[in-house]
């Protein structure tokens, strides 16, 4: 291998185990939101949703 091929490996693995470190680390530090916003609800039924679609401009 070449040094050029050999540097880039060496980038690629930094940046992948380096992305999964730092992902690994936020979750470590906030595992899981305990509130919601309204509207997010994990539980919502059809008395939760509105008579009328809602429109959205795509």
């Amino acid at each position: 291998m070449s040094g050029e091929a050999i540097a880039l490996l060496v980038v690629s693995l930094v940046v992948v185990w380096g992305g999964l470190a730092v992902s690994i680390i936020a979750l470590a530090r906030r595992p899981e939101r305990t509130e919601f916003p309204h509207g997010w609800e994990h539980e919502g039924g059809p008395e939760d949703r509105p008579d009328e679609p809602v429109e959205r401009d795509t």
